[in-house]
């Protein structure tokens, strides 16, 4: 009985030594599964590398289509040719098509390397980076492309009004000033008017050809006072500071301004494309300032791509 005894917990440790055993292999085995195929894990990272740098390209490309589309629409506001920028823009297009094309088929190879391989923990963590990042410049692309449509409609909405306006804006008036009685004026009288309007004009950033037809009115009084025409030197000094004194740099003034400037850019043929294009981003400077009413900015602006093109 003792023997029987004995004999069957033999055979309960000897069961009990082989279920743990099967045990541990299978725990070992899991654990073997669990790891990541470092073949699989190579050619994911490859392939999410080569995905970073088409996602990195496809967004220039997005830049460059609207940055493009922008200028359609001044060119295009102002009645010009934009068949160069259309070729241009239908370029861009055909690259993002087959970048699309290429980042299309890299996805589905990164598929079937993830079925095929081991979807480990990290590379889970991966693609999900991968995906807030995408959704990043998903979001970053469309405030891109809101702030040009912006600047687009800002172009059109200034290149209408000049329209509307006959080349932009109001023709400066030269304003009229009685002489005073008795006419024996000496360059005591006439220097302190001519240097009031030159500190005006320093102070609010009018150039000479904001002047339009007063322009001429300084070189006038100081031909005359040469002369010894002191009335007619008179005369000229009080106009011209009474017309400086009389503008004000509002929307108007900054609507006729930037007409005359894109109008000098594009009679310009000699601009190398750095200057052109320092020019048209200045330009949109300039339309964001006057879009948010900032007019002495604005005309700050304009007064520095003046001196771009002389």
């Amino acid at each position: 009985m003792y023997n029987e005894a004995m004999r069957i917990v033999g055979i309960l440790v000897a069961v009990g030594c082989a279920l743990a055993t099967t045990a541990c292999k299978d725990k070992n085995s899991d654990a073997a599964a669990a790891q990541p195929d470092p073949a699989a894990l190579k050619a994911q990272q490859e392939l999410v590398a080569r995905r970073d740098a088409l996602l990195a390209q496809r967004e220039k490309l997005q830049h460059d289509r609207d940055q493009v589309d922008a200028e359609i629409e001044k060119v295009k506001a102002t009645g010009g040719d934009t068949s160069e920028l259309d070729k241009k823009r239908a370029a861009i297009e055909t690259d993002l098509q087959t970048q699309t094309s290429e980042y299309s088929s890299l996805n589905t190879k990164l598929d079937q390397v993830v079925a095929q391989g081991n979807s480990s923990a990290a590379i889970a963590t991966r693609e999900a980076s991968m995906s807030s990042r995408e959704r990043t410049v998903a979001q970053r692309e469309a405030a891109i492309a809101e702030r040009e449509r912006t600047l687009a409609s800002r172009e059109r909405e200034l290149a209408q009004r000049e329209k509307d306006t006959c080349s932009g804006g109001q023709p400066m008036i030269i304003q009229q000033v009685a002489a005073p009685k008795g006419g024996n004026y000496t360059r005591k009288d006439i220097e302190p008017l001519l240097g009031k309007a030159r500190a005006q004009m320093a102070k609010k950033g009018i150039l000479g050809s904001d002047l339009g037809p007063a322009s001429g009115l300084e070189a006038e009084s100081t031909k005359a006072m040469a002369e010894g025409d002191w009335g007619k030197a008179y005369l000229a000094a009080a106009q011209l500071a009474a017309t400086v004194d009389a503008i004000k740099i509002d929307r108007g003034f900054i609507t006729a301004k930037y007409g005359r400037l894109n109008a000098r850019v594009s009679a310009n043929k000699t601009l190398d494309e750095p200057t052109r294009q320092q020019l048209t981003e200045g330009m949109k400077d300039v339309l964001q300032k006057y879009g948010d009413g900032d007019f002495t900015a604005a005309n700050r602006k304009l007064n520095a791509l003046y001196g771009v093109v002389k």
